[in-house]
C-alpha cells in the first residue's frame, strides 16, 4: 500500500510538472511571437515611411534613408522608376491623362477596348467604350475628338473607328500631338475600358513605380511596391455635347 501511495504521489508530481513546463513554454512562445509580430509591423512601417518619401518628390533614381535611432533604426532603401507609356483599366467616365509638354511633337497610338460589336448601342454597358478625347495646349486652347469602337455614328456623330488594335485591343487610332500641346485626356463612355496609350517619339514619363525595401538590425525585411500615375482632373470637367466636328457645350 505504500509503494502504491508513493507512486501515485509521483505521479501527480510529474503531471502537474509537465503542465507546468506546457503553461512557461507556451508563454515563452507568446512573447517570442509578440515580439516577431511588433518587430515585423516596424520594418512595414519603415518600408511605407520610404513609399512616402518617394511620394513627396517623383524622381527617378534609388534612394536610401534611416528610420528610427539607435539600435532600433531600420535601413530602407527605394526605387522610382518611370514608364513611357501609358495602360489601365478605367471605369465609364473615368479619365485616362497622357501628360505632354516636353516641347515636342507626337504621334499616340491609341488602343482601346476588347470584346466585339455584335449589336451594339449606344448606351451603358450596350458597347464596347467610346471615347471622348481632349487636347490641351499652352495657350489653354482645347480641341476635341470623338471616337467609336462599333458603328455608332448615326447614333451619337462620333466618328466610326475600323482599325484593330494589338495584342487583343479591338481599335486603334493615331493622333498627332503639337511640340505645344500640354494635356490629353481620355474619358471612356457607355463602358469601361482597358487603354494603351504610346507615343512616336517617346512620351514623358506617365506612370511612376516605387519599390520600398526595409530590413531591421535582425534582418527582418519587408516590400512595398506601388504605382502612381498622373493625378487627372475630375471627369466631370469634361462633359461636352459632340456634334460633329463641332462641340456645345
Amino acid at each position: 500500500m505504500k509503494g502504491q501511495a508513493v507512486l501515485i504521489v509521483l505521479l501527480v508530481v510529474v503531471v502537474a510538472l509537465g503542465f507546468g513546463l506546457s503553461i512557461i513554454s507556451q508563454s515563452v512562445t507568446d512573447v517570442e511571437i509578440a515580439g516577431q509580430s511588433e518587430e515585423s509591423a516596424r520594418v512595414f512601417n519603415a518600408a511605407e515611411a520610404g513609399i512616402e518619401n518617394a511620394l513627396g518628390n517623383l524622381t527617378i533614381g534609388t534612394y536610401y534613408i534611416d528610420v528610427g535611432e539607435d539600435e532600433a533604426r531600420i535601413e530602407v532603401n527605394y526605387e522610382v522608376t518611370g514608364e513611357r507609356f501609358l495602360e489601365g483599366v478605367y471605369s465609364e467616365n473615368d479619365v485616362a491623362m497622357v501628360v505632354l509638354g516636353d516641347g515636342v511633337a507626337h504621334t499616340l497610338t491609341i488602343e482601346w477596348a476588347d470584346g466585339d460589336c455584335t449589336g451594339a448601342v449606344a448606351e451603358s454597358g450596350g458597347t464596347p467604350a467610346s471615347l471622348l478625347i481632349t487636347v490641351i495646349n499652352s495657350d489653354n486652347e482645347i480641341t476635341r475628338y470623338g471616337l467609336n469602337a462599333c458603328a455608332l455614328h448615326g447614333d451619337n456623330d462620333m466618328v466610326d473607328i475600323s482599325d484593330s488594335g494589338l495584342d487583343g485591343y479591338l481599335r486603334t487610332y493615331s493622333l498627332v500631338v503639337t511640340d505645344i500641346d500640354e494635356l490629353v485626356k481620355i474619358r471612356p463612355i457607355y463602358n469601361q475600358a482597358k487603354i494603351r496609350v504610346t507615343g512616336a517619339p517617346s512620351l514623358p514619363v506617365q506612370v511612376y513605380g516605387i519599390d520600398s525595401r526595409a530590413q531591421s538590425p535582425t534582418l527582418e525585411s519587408k516590400a512595398i511596391q506601388v504605382s502612381r500615375t498622373v493625378p487627372a482632373t475630375p471627369a466631370i470637367f469634361d462633359y461636352v455635347l459632340f456634334s460633329g466636328i463641332n462641340i456645345v457645350q
